[in-house]
């Protein structure tokens, strides 16, 4: 049964605490199977309104999946790197995601996921990102 859940993302690329972007939704978290599993609709602020986003995490990694407006999946367990296609209104984008670093605190009643990552779009500088996940369960 979905538990209600105030979920916190926070993003931060290049160490640009200028830039960071935060956002707080409502939303529900439960275990399904062996993985914990937070939904929540973004927000316009975020700038992907009408998006449903999916958080699926197990004991070692962390899956990010958008539906709607925006869709994608990303994959992120330490060491892996993957192709991505992040489809937007506007187009879409190949991307390769390369995790540096996933740190997961999680139990029945919510807790964080820090994930470190790099993105390279077409052969550019990669762009390292920060983002931390905080489920706190109501």
């Amino acid at each position: 049964m979905d538990k209600y859940a105030i979920i916190r993302v926070s993003s931060m690329q290049n160490n640009d605490k200028d830039q960071a972007i935060e956002i707080v939704s409502r939303g529900t978290f439960d275990k399904e199977e062996n993985e914990f599993v937070a939904k929540y609709e973004e927000t316009e602020l975020s700038g992907l309104g009408n998006t449903m986003t999916t958080f699926k995490i197990g004991e070692d990694y962390f899956s990010l999946i958008r539906e709607g407006d925006t869709n994608t999946s990303m994959y992120f367990k330490n060491g892996s790197s993957s192709s991505i296609l992040y489809n937007t209104p506007h187009g879409g984008i190949s991307m390769k995601v390369k995790t540096n670093k996933v740190d997961i605190a999680l139990n029945d009643n919510g807790g964080n996921i820090k994930v470190d990552y790099d993105i390279i779009i077409a052969g550019e500088q990669a762009i390292n990102t920060k983002l931390e996940a905080v489920i706190d369960v109501k």
